[in-house]
């Protein structure tokens, strides 16, 4: 029995408005005296949920609910013998969801036990029925086809005889066969997006494994670098060589980095415009990259330390007499200190399409990195405890002026030595080697 559309219009605006429990028993109440009881039972359903204490949903839900119940009981029984099994499972899971969601709330609905055992079946056919279907289209390489059945299989069982290898072989072999296609007309690029979606499903149907290698292979690019003849700052920029050279080879499965070339340094001063240079070391070297590069205008420098006299107040506590203690605040000298090191160069490359003799990208980079300190030192050995110290005199200072000299204290005991030049230079030099990984990730494709 359907519930026309109006009447569910009018059921959701009242919902709308209130959305308690009373609203949706009312709502129930009129669907039921108009012969519309499936759905009664679904509203009745949803008004004790929204009250468990309502006694009078939790009775008519009983009531109404069994009738429901029924209903879908002799929907599966007319469905399942007459050999409707996917309708008749559907009833059955139907008619679990909702007394698996009555029985939560304590109220219990009947249906015949044997429905159990025949659902079981049901879904023993259909999974046969469709299984069958499924492999004999495999066989027949329907591939798309297959799918549709052997995924009915997989809802429902899918350790179902061979359906887990049948589903493999309809899902792959359409794209390995596509990727086998575009290799014998050397698409690498292609074949490579085929063997990659194979694999995103399995990684040993055939010789999909060794397809991809090979492909990859063919798509690899090929860098070579170059340090140039002359440098100010040779160590350095034999270093970065290094640390880039192991970079492009451990973290880019595409890039092949080019190590046994007699090109390690460029020839001449540059290789921009020289056409003809480029051509030749291309040819000699296989390269598809360049990439050129150097470190200049390298500095490290220290700043400070930089002291600034400063006051602070000391609190001294003493007896007068045997009844008065006077606390006093002396002023004491003690210096605010800075000290800074700063670690810099220009980071300058370039990377060529040696194929099309074209500059990619080129750009001067000014690294610089810095470590700086601040900490507070007294003019003269401190008497007392820090605790005793304080940055303005509690004596003189209004209230609201004050506050806690915690952090201030701090700085008496804070780190006094800034970081050395090895340890500024190792991270700039991490920094490079970011701008050379970027590089590679944004270009060489």
């Amino acid at each position: 029995m359907k519930i026309s559309l109006k009447i569910l219009i009018l059921l959701f605006v009242a919902m709308m408005a209130c959305t308690g429990t009373k609203k949706y028993f009312k709502a129930a109440e009129k669907l039921e005296k108009q012969g519309l009881v499936n759905e009664a039972a679904e509203f009745y359903l949803e008004s004790l949920q929204r009250k468990p204490t309502n006694v009078d949903a939790r009775i008519k839900l009983k009531e109404v609910g069994q009738k429901y119940v029924s209903f879908m009981s002799s929907e599966f029984f007319r469905n399942y013998n007459t050999g409707q099994m996917e309708t008749s499972i559907e009833n059955f899971e139907k008619l679990k969801n909702f007394t698996g969601r009555t029985e939560a709330l304590s109220v219990t609905l009947n249906y015949p036990t044997a429905y159990e055992d025949d659902y079981k079946r049901a879904i023993e056919k259909y999974c046969e029925k469709n299984y069958v279907q499924g492999a004999e289209l495999v066989k027949q390489k329907k591939y798309t086809e297959s799918l549709t059945y052997l995924n009915n299989v997989n809802k429902y069982k899918p350790e179902y005889k061979k359906n887990k290898q049948f589903k493999i072989t309809a899902t792959c072999e359409p794209m390995y066969q596509n990727a086998i296609t575009m290799i014998q007309g050397k698409n690498y690029s292609t074949a490579l997006k085929s063997l990659t979606s194979i694999h995103a499903v399995t990684d040993s149907y055939k010789d999909s494994k060794e397809l991809y290698e090979l492909c990859a292979a063919q798509q690899a690019k090929s860098l070579l670098m170059f340090q140039p003849k002359t440098s100010q700052n040779p160590v350095l920029v034999d270093y970065l060589f290094n640390n880039f050279s192991q970079t492009a080879s451990t973290s880019f499965k595409h890039i092949e980095v080019i190590n046994n070339s007699p090109f390690v340094n460029l020839p001449g001063n540059d290789i921009e415009g020289n056409v003809d240079l480029i051509q030749a070391i291309r040819k000699a070297s296989g390269a598809d990259f360049f990439y050129v590069f150097d470190v200049l205008n390298k500095k490290s420098q220290v700043v400070g330390p930089t002291k600034a006299n400063s006051k602070c107040y000391q609190r001294v506590t003493y007896r007068k007499n045997d009844t008065t203690v006077i606390t006093e605040y002396k002023p004491t000298d003690y210096f605010q200190v800075k000290s800074k090191r700063v670690y810099s160069y220009d980071f300058k490359y370039k990377l060529v399409n040696a194929l099309t003799n074209q500059i990619v990208t080129f750009q001067t980079l000014t690294i610089n990195k810095f470590d700086e300190v601040e900490y507070n030192e007294f003019t003269y050995a401190p008497k007392g405890a820090l605790d005793d110290y304080y940055p303005y005199n509690p004596q003189v200072t209004t209230p609201l002026a004050q506050y806690n000299p915690k952090n201030w204290r701090k700085l008496f005991t804070a780190n006094k030595v800034v970081k050395t030049e090895q340890e500024l230079e190792t991270i700039a030099n991490q920094e490079s080697v970011k701008v050379f990984s970027q590089t590679l990730t944004n270009y060489v494709k």
